[in-house]
Parts: C-alpha cells; structure tokens; sequence
C-alpha cells in the first residue's frame, strides 16, 4: 500500500473512533453502518495480499517445504528438544525422518506444562504467545502452546483470506468491489490466564482478539457480546444487534453449525426480537449480568420501521430464503461447511439461498493450519506451503517410516497426516485422513475424509466418516428426507452385533415409513463400505436400525456442552456415539412413535 493511501486510511479511520466514542449512545443503527466501510476495506486490501501470498507460494510449494524444515531445524536447534534429537547435525528430509521420531501429544504434555509455568527453551526458540485449547474429537483435552508466526499464519489465512476471496469473487462475477459493511460474527472469544501469564483457550479466539479496536466498525455486535466475560444468552444478544442492522453484507463462524443454530433460533423467537426491536431494550426475561445490560443497552435505540420491515418478512414465513429479504446487502457466509458439517451447509441453504456464496475458509487444528479455501464454494483446500512442513502416509501403509512429501502424492488417494508446525511440535500425528484430490499450481489440494479415531468397526469392516457422509447424502436423494444431523452406534450387545444408525429429521418421518428408510440407508451403507456389506450377507453383523430422533435434538446438545464450558468454536458433530453419556443423551430423545 503507498504510504499516503496508507496514512489517509489511518487518518480516517482515527476519526471514525473519535467520532464513534462520543457519539455512541445516541448514534442510531443506521449511522453505525456508515462508519463501518474503511475498516472492511482495510481488510480486502490486506485480503488481497493474502491471496497474492497464497497463489506465489503454490508456485514454489516443493523448494518453500524442505527450506521451512531447514529454518525450523535451526532456529531450535538449542532447545532441549532440539538437542535430545540433534537437530544442529540434521540436514535435509531424510534425515530429518530417520533421527525424530513420529510423536502423539502425550509425547509432549508433561513438556507443554512445564512451558505454562514459564520456563523457557523447551520444545521452541519463540515463547508461546498463546495456547490453544481443545477437547479433541474424543474429549481429551489437549493445550498446544502457538507461536507468534502461527498466530500471524491463522490472521493471514483466515480473516484477511476470507475477504480477499470475497473481493476476487464478486470482481470477476460484478465487476466491482465486494460490498463494504459490517458483518456477523458468531465466534466467541473465551480465554484465560495461565500462571505464565500467557492466555489460553480456543485458537480461533486469537483472530478476533487481535482486531478489538475495530469491532465497532467491523461487527454489528459490541465488544461485550464478542467477549463475554460471563455467562448470558449468547443466542439472543447476537440475534438482537444483528438483526437490528438492516445493511449487513458477510456472516461468519468456525463451524456453519454456529450460523444455522442462530438463524434457527431467529426463526423460534423472532416475535420477541422484533418486539426488543421496535422499543429499542433488551428483553428483561433474557438472562444477563445487570451491569452489563446496561452497557449494551447504551448502544440500542427504539427502531419501529426496522422492527415493522422485519415482523413483515418473518410472518410470510422462511419457505423463501430469509437472509436476503432480512438484510439485502448480505454478499458471503463464512463457516466450514465440509465433511461432516456438509448437513448444515445444506440447512444454511435453506436461509441464505443459492445467490449468496458461501466460504469454507481453511482446514487447520489447534495444532496447526494447513490448508485454506482459495475461492468461494472450495470443498478443498491449497495446502499452505509456509504453514509447516508436512509428511503423508498412506492409509493402506502399514510401515511408518515411508512417509512421503508434497510432491509425492496421488490424486485420489487417502493419507494420513503428520505435521511439523511453528510452535514446536514435530512430526506430529494429526490423526487425519485427508484425499488429494487435485493440484493447485505445485500445491497439492487436499479435502478432509475422517478422523482416525472416528472409525465404527464391530468386526473388522471400519466405517468412517466419508462412508456415512456418502451414505446420508444419497439417501436423501432417494427419498427427499431432509437430514438435519446424524450419528452411528455400535450395539455389540446383540448377537450378532449391528449398527444403529441415529437421524435428526428436518421433519417427523411417518412410523409407516421407517422400515423403507432402514432398507435404502443399509443399501447406501453397503454400496460405501462394501466390507460392511459382506459382513451383513455373511451374518457376521445383524442388519441395520435406523432410530429417529426428536427434533433440535443436536442442538440441545451442543447447547448443553456450552453450559458445561466447551467453547462454542470448537464443538463439531457428534459422529461417532463412543461413551455411555452420549448414549443415554441421544437414544432418550428418539422419536415417540
């Protein structure tokens, strides 16, 4: 950016703040939003940049991989776990393969825990400034410490990616620039201290942390809702300031779980929101600190054209998209709606309709990022060359020292991956399956199968994710019952033992026809894993039970796992039902028929 654009952005945006902090309890909604627009293009020229970042490092992807592992290597070189495995003497992959050994995060908790104390040098020459906390697909609770370098890699590849591809989008479809204006933001920042000083909590929360001074021209909802420091009503503080901005162009969440719970409860409550609206308060039945309704009080007023416009749209019902009659300026959706969170991508259809894009924004862990959607709609995502050096090993190989580089994948094959990331941890099991499915320039692209750990094998035939996945989606194609979200249980109590397969309906499915369903889900069953086939033909497994569960049945889950503190950026589908809780939870609301 030339440095007088530069100065007049910052100039201007200086005089935004101060006209925004005396101004703020009188200031209406629409006022906010034309303070909103240099902050959005602040952010598509720093997007811009990121895709120029993205596509010049997937045309080097090869010589950028072995030149991170050389950094890596020499930057920690005297850290104690630098020394234990003679990273000073190391040079190049295969060496690098044959003296450190392939590592679980057990390998480095007790490592990890003595960093949280405050000492230093361990396992990386750059102090942790953050931790990553996460519960895992399995509920074992990880803390991963993050650099500096990885918290500027997720800012590039997320937040200014996300408007980048935006702004490239509707440049070759309008012509012009993405609208600029403010958004809706469902993640919540959640994260405290350790005794080191350094804070913890979900590594999503470090994007927005960084970017607090400029929520008020970047979001429609206050600091205090983006930051809750306590419990209270997070659905209908974001529903109440979001929908009383008529002119918001993007909404985004981690998961598009995040986005399809709040237009669901938009859709249940919105009487009472149009009626806040209208008098311009929250609603005094809504749980909430009194201290802090006050605050966000300060930034309502009364609104009765709004409210009016609104209880219009809402009474002729959400059959027509809702999203672009409520807030006609919407121009994308961002929040990961692959694999195992395609169910809700579809629901959010039924919102937004088809002329919004949606943006599946990256593939990373706490552990780290890894790939990151390059234009709207991706279902895969670039490998991201400088993100960390990463090793793939087949599925089928069951001999742990052929791991292979970058540029020795297939298309169309299945690895799992292992990654040296820049926080310092080293060839470090993800315990992902992910499948090449093609190459973007000398970058391989790379969708999400399944959890290693997310596997449902009674006798040998292990079926995952992608199997039911597949399986949901055709039946839905055959039988146009809509599935709003869906779990598998290995009942190893029957003899023999067979799965039963947990449906969510998008509407009650008649007891007449449940047998139907049951014979066309084990036919899709058995068309994706063909091994579960034979076992069922052989007898060695019984056939199929399909359970229909009550309606929001996985949102009352979700829910539940927020009040006993899961962060509500973390929480992703339950697939796999593996312990006695989930068990009692799920098959206690079954459909009563």
């Amino acid at each position: 950016m030339k440095t007088k654009t530069k100065d007049r952005l910052q100039k201007g945006l200086q005089s935004v703040k101060t006209f925004w902090t005396k101004h703020r309890p009188l200031v209406n909604q629409s006022r906010k939003n034309l303070l909103s627009v240099d902050m959005t293009q602040i952010l598509v020229r720093r997007g811009r940049k990121a895709v120029r970042s993205i596509d010049a490092g997937s045309r080097e992807a090869i010589i950028l991989q072995y030149r991170l592992l050389d950094e890596i290597l020499k930057e920690n070189k005297d850290t104690e776990y630098g020394k234990k495995y003679g990273f000073a003497g190391i040079h190049g992959v295969q060496e690098f393969k044959e003296k450190v050994p392939l590592t679980e995060y057990d390998d480095y908790e007790p490592l990890v825990r003595r960093m949280m104390e405050g000492e230093q040098n361990v396992l990386s020459a750059h102090p942790p400034k953050y931790y990553a906390m996460t519960t895992g697909s399995i509920g074992v609770p990880k803390i991963v410490p993050v650099s500096q370098a990885e918290m500027e890699k997720y800012r590039l590849c997320t937040v200014e990616m996300a408007f980048g591809v935006a702004d490239e989008y509707y440049r070759n479809t309008t012509g012009k620039a993405v609208p600029g204006g403010r958004g809706l933001n469902a993640v919540e920042i959640k994260a405290v201290p350790t005794s080191s000083g350094v804070k913890k909590g979900a590594i999503s929360s470090t994007m927005i942390s960084a970017m607090k001074d400029s929520v008020p021209y970047l979001l429609a909802t206050p600091w205090e809702v983006v930051s809750p420091g306590r419990e209270m009503d997070m659905k209908y503080l974001k529903a109440r300031f979001a929908l009383a901005d008529r002119d918001l162009v993007f909404m985004d969440s981690v998961f598009m779980t995040g986005l399809v719970d709040l237009m669901d409860y938009i859709r249940d409550h919105y009487e009472m929101l149009c009626r806040d609206i209208y008098h311009g308060r929250i609603n005094e039945k809504i749980e909430i600190p009194e201290d802090i309704r006050q605050k966000l009080e300060r930034y309502l007023v009364p609104d009765q054209n709004r409210a009016k416009e609104l209880y219009r749209e809402f009474r002729e019902g959400f059959d027509i998209p809702i999203i672009p009659r409520i807030w006609p300026k919407m121009s994308w959706i961002g929040g990961i709606g692959t694999g195992g969170f395609y169910p809700y991508a579809r629901r959010m259809r039924k919102y937004s309709g088809r002329s919004i894009p949606f943006n599946n924004l990256c593939y990373a862990a706490s552990e780290g990022l890894i790939g990151v959607a390059r234009h709207m709609g991706d279902e895969s995502y670039v490998l991201i060359p400088d993100g960390g050096f990463y090793e793939f090993l087949p599925v089928d190989c069951e001999d742990e020292t052929k791991t292979l580089n970058i540029d020795e994948l297939e298309i169309g094959e299945d690895y799992r991956v292992i990654i040296t990331n820049l926080s310092g941890f080293y060839r470090y099991r993800l315990h992902d399956v992910v499948r090449i499915t093609s190459y973007y320039n000398e970058t391989p692209m790379i969708r999400f199968v399944y959890r290693e750990n997310q596997l449902i094998s009674i006798a040998g035939e292990k079926t995952n994710e992608e199997d039911l996945r597949w399986s949901i989606e055709q039946f839905y194609l055959e039988t146009k019952i809509h599935v709003s979200d869906y779990s598998i249980w290995a009942d190893r109590t029957s003899s023999p033992g067979h799965y039963v397969l947990l449906i969510e309906p998008a509407a009650v499915v008649p007891k007449e026809r449940i047998g139907y369903c049951r014979d066309v889900l084990e036919k899709k069953l058995i068309q994706a894993n063909p091994a579960y086939g034979e076992m069922v033909r052989t007898l060695v497994l019984g056939k199929l039970e399909v359970v229909f569960l009550q309606q929001q049945t996985y949102q009352l889950y979700r829910d539940m796992q927020i009040l006993k503190g899961a962060s509500p950026n973390q929480l992703k589908p339950v697939r796999i039902i593996d312990t006695p809780q989930k068990e009692s939870f799920f098959f206690n609301l079954r459909e009563p028929y």
